[in-house]
């Protein structure tokens, strides 16, 4: 009996160093999707495309050791609640390493860097989005289900500096119709990180999830 507990826990320990190891695949192709976007890197975002085949294996990986887990274990509500979580989550991350093809996608058809440049605002958002998600992972190991009402907050930043970003761009593509396709090749840009940091705030609510068995509401 003690030996099937460890390897129990062996399983649980895995399944949450695998999830941490794809939020890790998931911020990288992130950070270089931006950087691509930034250089014009047409050849370094083919390379992000090709390499989301590694982050929808690994997710798809976690999602068939958890099944394993609750067919063959039959976990108690707390463990069950924690790898339904991590199976979740998995499908989070998943659609993140999506949002940073779909990015890559972007820069191919940009064919070299926007013109005029990166918005500031998008290079803001990404950075506040690679942090939410960061901060998920890490109240993901801690168990510190205050995370969820504190992502929400920061979601609610990202979500404001996109409407300054819809904003601006609207208002550069009326003064110079020239500006109509990069600048709507910027909001899908904008739409994509805005997913992000919904997608890492998902996360948060999981880890709330897992602690307290549901999750808070702001109000």
């Amino acid at each position: 009996m003690t030996q099937l507990r460890e390897h129990y826990r062996h399983e649980l320990n895995e399944l949450e160093r695998e999830l941490i190891a794809l939020g890790r695949l998931c911020d990288t192709a992130v950070r270089r999707a931006i950087w691509a976007l930034q250089q014009g890197a047409v050849g370094e975002a083919a390379a992000i495309i090709r390499d989301d085949d590694t982050i929808d294996d690994a997710a798809d990986a976690i999602t068939q050791r958890a099944t394993r887990v609750i067919a063959t274990q039959g976990p108690v509500a707390s463990d069950l609640r924690l790898v339904s979580s991590f199976i979740q989550a998995a499908d989070e991350l998943e659609r993140i390493g999506d949002y940073a093809e779909g990015i890559a996608k972007l820069v191919q058809r940009f064919a070299g860097p926007p013109p005029g440049g990166v918005p500031e605002a998008i290079l803001t958002m990404a950075s506040m989005a690679r942090g939410m998600l960061s901060r998920a992972l890490e109240a993901l190991v801690s168990r510190d289900p205050t995370i969820n009402l504190r992502l929400k907050e920061e979601d609610d930043g990202v979500d404001a500096i996109y409407s300054q970003l819809l904003t601006a761009m609207m208002q550069a593509m009326q003064r110079d119709p020239a500006m109509v396709e990069p600048g709507t090749f910027l909001l899908w840009v904008g739409h994509n990180i805005e997913r992000i940091a919904d997608r890492a705030t998902n996360i948060g609510e999981y880890v709330e999830y897992i602690v307290r068995g549901a999750i808070s509401s702001r109000g």
